[in-house]
């Protein structure tokens, strides 16, 4: 074909040649070896029979006379023949009489084998792949006496081959010009013409503008058929000019329309009279969440999840029109989506545009604010929002209910125009500080009600949006009240605490060791119960009077908090009896924490100009997993302590339950 490459149509056309001229050359080469190679045998085989005959002539007397001396300086004239390698003079009773060996030669010559020694006896001589094996009887009166094996070297035919082939460069040469010559000749009546015929119209398939197609017709079939192309080509080419004019206009205008559909940022489907999406902008891609592929061919109703609304069933049916219709759906996710719908028929039979945008952030937008307004109105915590400028510029009604204050007498002035606040404004720079670079501060005050009591306040600040100008932002502000809290937590303190001494009171002791067994129920390890009462309490009574003993009292639970780990707990039972529960702990420990108690209480005390001193005697009761009765442990450490001052008092003993105690350790 003409479409075919034009390296293979030149390619098929000079094989052909080349093929031929070389079977010329190799046949008529190998003819004339095989001739040359045969003619040189023949003539070889002849010039040494005609020397052995000579000599055989020779060795007639030296056989006669049996002598293979003789014999064998007569053999020495094979020496004349190079091609001679080896000759043996045998006997009719095929007995060795005398022979010759080339003593060029570097080896040995081998045997002929058994058919060739048959072929041999048949033929007169063999020829091997190196060697020709020729027999010559020696006649003596018409009578054999005797014959000459001779060996003759082939290395002269290896040299024939390469003189032949030598020799036939020459007619190869002739041969691949004559070749090559015809080639061209066919190149340049048939194959150009083909090729450029081949090139114009690939040119006019594949709309090249700058290849010349035309070409020049020449007087014969071929030039016929040039004719008829360009004849062909000029007509399809005003064809073209008249549809590309058409089509540029129509691709102008098709571009123009798709344009203004994919800038159309609602999604925009087509929709035929079986409900299916036949053509649909870029928009919808992202409304549905799917792909343009995926759309077309779909029916709208089963891209709509949650299909019921029977408006939207008679606009695919054309029956009606829709503007602005919000329609609730999922998307390909599961997703709530809320779609608005506006839909058109158009001027084809059938067919119903469909506007479809994607409101569900903008409801979603609006629930929230409608949410936040709620939340901002309803809020039992006061709400007050400040602008850049540090002005209020919204506060909710618990404002009102907390500080007194209308939200019309706060509205477009600042905090300290509005509240006579000492605390909150002294603190306003800190609060600014902390919300510029931590975006929120939080912290109690007490401030004062517009009837002047005061207020206990817990204030968050938060940083609400970022300004256009660097460095300045909103912020709102959430206040609220502490004045029940406070209450419970101040009823709460009282029930559980001392009211002199501010430590844990009888109840709360109870309590505390309650909790203590039920944790330790089960488990290994150790508590202690210390129980405390003073020595010389009431003669600082007696002689100082109450305010004295207070100020002992409260001094003395200051040391006891002191020496104690946070984990501990110190009580007031009554009077100046205390007690100090450690957990964990072990006998070493218990008996550290003694040791520093007596001395930490034995210190002086000086109230008003008087130094007070008094002492302290401790009973300790070592609590395990297996107590269960904080009364029986409260009456072993208290009778621990007895033992203690009955000792002396300023001591302490450690409760020894093996010995009910009666008998006391003292650690």
């Amino acid at each position: 074909m003409m479409f075919g490459s034009q390296k293979s149509l030149k390619f098929k056309l000079l094989l052909p040649i080349m093929l031929f001229v070389g079977a010329i050359f190799v046949l008529s080469q190998s003819i004339s070896y095989h001739s040359t190679l045969d003619r040189e045998k023949d003539n070889l085989i002849k010039r040494v029979k005609v020397l052995a005959n000579g000599v055989a002539y020779n060795l007639e007397a030296a056989i006669v006379f049996d002598d293979s001396i003789a014999a064998s300086e007569i053999l020495s004239a094979f020496s004349a023949d190079s091609e001679v390698l080896r000759v043996k003079l045998f006997t009719t009773d095929n007995k060795l009489f005398a022979s010759y060996v080339d003593s060029s030669l570097p080896g040995s010559i081998p045997s002929p084998t058994l058919e060739q020694r048959q072929e041999i006896i048949n033929k007169q001589f063999s020829i091997s792949d190196d060697y020709i094996f020729l027999l010559v009887p020696i006649i003596m009166e018409e009578e054999s006496v005797g014959h000459l094996r001779v060996t003759i070297s082939k290395e002269h035919f290896n040299s024939l081959l390469e003189d032949t082939i030598k020799n036939s460069s020459a007619f190869f040469a002739i041969l691949l010009i004559a070749g090559f010559s015809l080639y061209l000749m066919v190149d340049r009546s048939v194959v150009r013409p083909i090729f450029a015929l081949n090139d114009a119209m690939r040119a006019f398939i594949e709309r090249v503008p700058s290849k010349n197609i035309k070409l020049k017709p020449s007087n014969d079939e071929m030039g016929e058929l040039v004719r008829c192309f360009n004849t062909m080509t000029n007509r399809l080419q005003q064809r073209d000019k008249q549809v590309n004019y058409t089509l540029d206009k129509l691709e102008e205008e098709k571009a123009f329309a798709t344009e203004v559909l994919e800038m159309v940022q609602h999604a925009l489907v087509v929709i035929d009279d079986a409900g299916k999406i036949v053509l649909s902008n870029v928009a919808s891609n992202q409304v549905f969440h799917c792909s343009g592929n995926y759309l077309l061919g779909r029916k709208l109703k089963d891209i709509l999840s949650d299909f019921d609304d029977p408006t939207l069933s008679q606009a695919l049916s054309a029956d009606v029109q829709l503007n602005d219709l919000l329609f609730s759906s999922n998307d390909k996710d599961s997703e709530e989506q809320i779609l608005q719908i506006s839909s058109r028929n158009l001027s084809k039979e059938g067919m119903v545009l469909f506007a479809i945008q994607d409101v569900t952030e903008i409801e979603q937008s609006v629930r929230r604010q409608r949410l936040a307004a709620g939340v901002f109105e309803n809020s039992q915590d006061g709400l007050m929002v400040l602008n850049k400028s540090h002005v209020i510029t919204m506060a909710n009604p618990a404002m009102t209910t907390i500080l007194g204050f209308r939200s019309n007498e706060m509205v477009d002035k600042k905090p300290e125009q509005v509240f006579d606040w000492k605390q909150f404004n002294g603190s306003m720079d800190t609060i600014i500080e902390s919300v510029r670079n931590f975006g929120q501060w939080q912290g109690e005050i007490t401030e004062q009600h517009r009837t002047g009591r005061a207020v206990p306040l817990f204030v968050k600040v938060n940083k609400i949006n970022e300004n256009i100008e660097e460095g300045s932002f909103d912020m709102v502000m959430m206040f609220s009240d502490l004045t029940d809290v406070k209450e419970v937590e101040r009823l709460e303190y009282l029930a559980h605490h001392d009211s002199l001494t501010g430590l844990a009171n009888r109840a709360q002791v109870y309590r505390t060791l309650e909790d203590t067994i039920r944790v330790s129920q089960g488990r290994k390890g150790q508590y202690a119960v210390i129980y405390l009462d003073l020595d010389g309490f009431k003669s600082i009574n007696d002689r100082y009077g109450h305010d004295a003993g207070d100020y002992v009292l409260k001094t003395v639970a200051e040391r006891l908090n002191a020496q104690v780990r946070s984990s501990d707990l110190v009580g007031r039972l009554a009077g100046d009896e205390f007690v100090v529960l450690l957990t964990p702990s072990n006998v070493d420990g218990a008996s550290s924490i003694c040791r520093r108690i007596l001395d930490s209480v034995s210190q002086p005390m000086i109230h008003k100009g008087e130094t007070l001193c008094v002492g302290v005697s401790l009973g300790v009761y070592m609590g395990s997993s297996v107590d269960h009765d904080v009364n029986y442990m409260l009456k072993a450490a208290d009778s621990a302590m007895y033992q203690a001052k009955s000792k002396g008092k300023g001591d302490y003993v450690i409760y020894n339950q093996m010995d009910s105690a009666h008998t006391l350790d003292r650690v």
